[in-house]
């Protein structure tokens, strides 16, 4: 019995896993539109946080808004898979940075705040290249029409 309580002492001391960081959310989902985390495909909805690392796909149905923590927002069409690479909004310790993969698809892009105080600091890599973007709209296509 006395062992128990020494393991469970000893437990108690390790660290726990820091909680993952939420850095924005799903606006809009339709059709086929999942959200890869850790290796598992999760169907995207309405209002679904989303993390650091995640993968966002449509299928040739599909469509999915989302809007990250600055207010950066992302629109995908179908057929479309973005990495959101890394996000980094700290700005009272000049912390800020976005990179996106755009692997294939329809992608829009709309600026939030990182690309209003840190312009320069925003990327999205395609297979064909990488556009550094400084606090601006656009829109993307890999792959030809979707």
């Amino acid at each position: 019995m006395c062992s128990v309580w020494w393991f469970l002492l000893f437990a108690c001391t390790l660290p726990c896993p820091a909680a993952e960081e939420m850095i924005g959310c799903v606006k809009t989902a339709s059709g086929g539109a999942t959200v890869e985390r850790a290796g598992k495909a999760i169907p995207a909805t309405d209002g679904m946080h989303l993390l650091l690392h995640d993968v966002l796909r449509t299928a040739a149905d599909g469509h999915l808004g989302a809007i990250l923590q600055d207010g950066t927002g992302i629109g995908l069409g179908p057929n479309t898979e973005l990495n959101l690479d890394t996000f980094r909004y700290d700005p009272a310790n000049g912390k800020l940075g976005v990179v996106l993969r755009l692997l294939r698809g329809m992608f829009a892009y709309f600026s939030g705040r990182i690309g209003k105080l840190a312009p320069g600091s925003v990327t999205v890599e395609t297979p064909v290249g990488v556009v550094g973007l400084r606090g601006t709209r656009m829109a993307v296509s890999i792959g030809g029409p979707q």
